[in-house]
């Protein structure tokens, strides 16, 4: 017998209530599911285990799956309804407040998701049925049993549940004598109820979709229980604004996404797409501090005044800034940029680069040491220079914390590390604890929720599906890499997505060389990719007169820079680790675009101004503490002020040149990997390595996938990472080619010892294993609540 616990954490229903509410849906399930399924299950009452919810151990389970009611979708980070734990545990949530404001009593969504929880192992496979939109065309739909009546309800013995369908709902053309949802409404197969949507996943577009019909409860319901209530009452104090004015969307937006269009709340804005290209770990002075003798408002690198470290460990030794930065450097050179790393560089105003350096690499020799400090000299760098020479630089922009790429990166898509200021070393145990952790919500489900366009274009393994929303959408047309954005400049204007975000290639793979930056790659494949990027936009007028590209770097990579970072504002209230009120070094920014002017932009920047811009620009609510005018004086620049040409300029390059295919490409020495590439391979491998237990717990084993960097039978080994690199990168792309969800099959016999190689450790998964839902890969709109 399937059985769920029911957790109250609540602290308005009574245990009493609680039970009785819980009587009458197992009478539901008795009585009228299963006589027309032919399965079902049990909910119990549980007991909290404590006082928090752990959502990697859930403690309180005593049963197959378990559904939690809390009072708000703002006490908790997950929002959404259907998950899984570690161990493939399914779990729910049902969210008081969102209930009242939906005008949907508790026990009715209890009896949904309960409905929903029983459903999922015992159905796991998709139907053919038509497309709800044309009904000569065929795709795949989900065995949902609420979501098309999810406004529909009955009641048992005083108990408000939900109506569900029937499997006649799924087998159309037998019309006479039956009725495919259990109320007997006039519920057409394949169709919706007011109020009630479908998923359906499309083959011929690779894409999973909703349908509602386009009716506005649904649609109210889509926004909410996707996290959008929750998200505004926790982080804007909107509380007291009318539910009308939350949910509401201008006829002049709503009109410009028909078309595929965002239009800006600003009135005088002439940008239609938002471009972000961000590298990685270089300092402003290191990349763009030599250009001060180009113009002298740029606060950079005065030759005059050079910047200067002393060395520690031998008499204090000075190393000045010097412009002798090398375009590749020794294949060992690391700089530390760790949280404790950086907090020690900047400390008496910048002092201790070199120190932290010299502490790191103790038999380095001084020329490296000297690297530290040095900087690219003006023409060193062609296409980033060209670019600083010809648009606006921003000498004030800095990294969003004092520390690694990850909660960097983290900010730029959600204003937001979670309070993180570290990230995975690379070793399983540690990438363990990261995975599934990062679940806030994002700009682009934002930009979702006002049918705003947008896509991450990347170079192999992008980064970002390290965020749980972002991760589920990788196998949508909504991740692509960068062939398919060089093709896309060459389209329409009005088809080219009104946001993008570009993340380089991270490793040697697949796809190419590494052209990241990230030292000691060294810099000149990513200049070749800046130049790229600039001139396939260049290329397209129409879309070079509507664009702004913003081209920045997550971290300064361990390179000195002069500059002391300035306070700020925590972006939320995770600050048990560190309180976020400080930003991290500056980095190289420059905005271009044919409506801002060959300037210099004094503002205060960090990554969260692209965050700012963006929903100020589209009308979407604040996103983090930093981005809301309650900030103040720590409020995030905007770029607004810097595009404010008064006529579309037209002196602007028509291209950049690429740094030419020179000697120096063939300089670049294979050295051991960096703690990102580390990081992002172990986390990747990791995530398959949870796929392949929870389908050999379901019975769901694919056959031919790569094998990526994990072994059987407790026998490992370590692979490098140039081919764990290559093996995630033909996985992703054999994911990507089947990207509908198999049908069920009969259960194959795998080893219980999965371990993953990574140098020095080894991970065995084994234990009790539990049915668990189906696993969907969706788009940004959720179903019910579930993302």
């Amino acid at each position: 017998m399937y059985q769920i616990s029911v957790v109250n954490r609540t602290s308005c229903i009574a245990d009493r209530e609680m039970h009785r509410v819980v009587r009458a849906i197992n009478r539901q399930i008795d009585e009228d599911f299963e006589p027309y399924w032919a399965f079902g299950g049990r909910l119990r009452v549980e007991g909290p285990a404590g006082p928090d919810t752990d959502l990697t151990q859930l403690k309180e389970l005593r049963g197959d799956a378990i559904l939690y009611l809390l009072d708000s979708a703002a006490s908790n980070d997950v929002l959404g309804y259907h998950d899984q734990n570690l161990a493939g545990i399914p779990y729910g949530f049902v969210y008081l407040d969102l209930c009242k404001i939906l005008g949907d009593e508790w026990s009715t969504t209890l009896s949904h998701e309960a409905l929903e929880l029983i459903g999922d192992p015992q159905c796991n496979l998709l139907v053919q049925g038509p497309d709800p939109n044309d009904n000569n065309r065929t795709v795949y739909h989900f065995f949902e049993m609420c979501d098309a009546v999810q406004a529909q309800t009955y009641v048992i013995d005083g108990v408000t549940v939900s109506n569900f369908v029937l499997p006649h709902y799924f087998t159309p053309g037998e019309e006479d004598g039956a009725r495919n949802d259990f109320c007997g409404t006039d519920l057409k197969s394949f169709g919706v109820s007011s109020g009630g949507y479908i998923g359906y996943f499309d083959p011929a577009k690779g894409q999973y979709s909703q349908f509602f019909a386009n009716d506005a409860l649904a649609r109210q319901r889509l926004n909410a229980k996707s996290g959008g209530l929750g998200r505004v009452v926790r982080r804007s104090n909107m509380q007291n604004e009318p539910i009308s004015r939350k949910f509401r969307v201008t006829e002049r937006l709503a009109a410009a996404a028909a078309k595929g269009v965002a239009a800006s709340a600003f009135p005088d804005d002439p940008i239609r797409h938002v471009i972000v290209l961000m590298m990685e770990n270089r300092s402003f002075d290191h990349m763009l501090g030599a250009l001060q003798v180009f113009n002298p408002d740029i606060d950079g690198v005065d030759p005059q005044k050079p910047g200067v470290n002393l060395d520690a460990q031998k008499g204090n030794a000075p190393h000045k800034q010097t412009p002798t930065a090398a375009p590749f450097v020794s294949k060992d050179f690391k700089v530390p940029h760790e949280f404790e790393n950086v907090t020690r560089q900047i400390a008496d105003g910048m002092a201790h680069f070199v120190d932290e350096f010299q502490h790191e690499n103790p038999n380095a020799p001084a020329t490296e040491a000297d690297q530290v400090m040095a900087y690219f000299k003006d023409g060193d760098l062609p296409a980033l220079h060209a670019l600083a020479k010809s648009f606006t630089v921003c000498d004030r922009w800095f990294s969003s914390m004092p520390g690694p790429t990850w909660p960097n990166r983290f900010f730029v898509h959600s204003g937001t590390s979670l309070g993180d200021v570290l990230m995975p070393d690379g070793v399983i145990d540690t990438v363990r604890m990261f995975f599934g952790r990062y679940t806030q919500r994002t700009i682009y489900d934002e930009l979702n929720d006002k049918a705003i366009s947008w896509k991450i274009y990347h170079g192999g393994v992008p980064q970002s599906i390290v965020l749980s929303r972002l991760k589920r959408l990788y196998f949508t047309d909504s991740f692509q890499e960068m062939d398919t954005f060089f093709d896309n400049c060459k389209g329409a204007e009005s088809d080219f997505p009104a946001y993008s975000f570009i993340e380089p290639r991270y490793f040697d793979g697949l796809q190419g060389g590494e052209n990241d930056q990230h030292s000691p790659a060294g810099v000149m494949a990513g200049e070749m990719l800046i130049a790229d990027v600039y001139n396939a936009i260049r290329a397209n007028q129409a879309l070079w007169e509507s664009t702004l590209l913003v081209v920045t770097y997550d971290e300064h990579g361990g390179f000195y820079d002069h500059v002391v970072p300035p306070a700020t504002v925590a972006p939320d209230e995770n600050t048990d680790n560190y309180p976020f009120n400080q930003l991290g070094v500056r980095v190289p920014a420059v905005l271009v675009s044919p409506w801002v002017a060959k300037a210099v932009d004094h503002t205060l920047y960090d990554h969260t101004s692209v965050l700012r811009y963006v929903c100020e620009k589209w009308g979407l609510p604040a996103i983090c503490h930093r981005t809301a005018s309650a900030a103040g004086e720590h409020q995030s620049g905007t770029f607004v002020s810097a595009i404010s040409q008064a006529k579309l300029r037209t002196d602007t390059p028509e291209s950049i040149s690429a740094p030419a295919q020179s000697s120096l490409m063939a300089q670049k020495q294979k050295g051991t990997p960096s703690t990102f590439q580390d990081a992002q391979t172990a986390l990747v491998s990791y995530a398959e390595l949870v796929r392949q237990e929870r389908e050999r717990t379901t019975g769901r084993l694919a056959a031919t996938r790569p094998a990526l960097a994990i072994k059987g039978n407790g026998k490992t080994a370590p692979i490098p990472v140039s081919e764990r690199a290559k093996a995630i990168e033909k996985w992703l792309a054999q994911e990507r080619s089947n990207a509908a969800p198999a049908l069920v099959v009969a259960p194959i016999s795998v080893p219980s010892d999965i371990s993953m190689s990574v140098p020095g450790k080894k991970v065995a998964t084994g234990g009790r294993h539990k049915p668990t839902p189906k696993a969907r890969r969706r788009t940004g709109t959720s179903r019910s609540g579930r993302t």
